[in-house]
């Protein structure tokens, strides 16, 4: 039960402070999830695309090099 009191008067001890604490708060516990979630995202973003990586190299699909500057056709002569 202590524990259920104790949150009890925090969010009293909240409840009673001024409105411009009370924004800093909450948009400081909003940019920490934000950034929780973007680390998250950026890991299973690379993890992804490592996959696609490997699944590509075994169906032996060709990579596309992309150099300009040796794409000469009939054309640009």
């Amino acid at each position: 039960m202590t524990i259920n009191m104790n949150i009890r008067e925090f969010i009293t001890k909240l409840q009673n402070l001024p409105e411009d604490k009370k924004k800093i708060i909450l948009w400081a516990i909003v940019v920490f999830v934000a950034l929780i979630l973007c680390f998250i995202w950026f890991k299973i973003s690379v993890v992804r695309f490592a996959r696609i990586e490997e699944s590509m190299k075994k169906t032996d699909i060709p990579l596309v090099n992309s150099n300009l500057d040796n794409f000469n056709t009939e054309e640009n002569k």
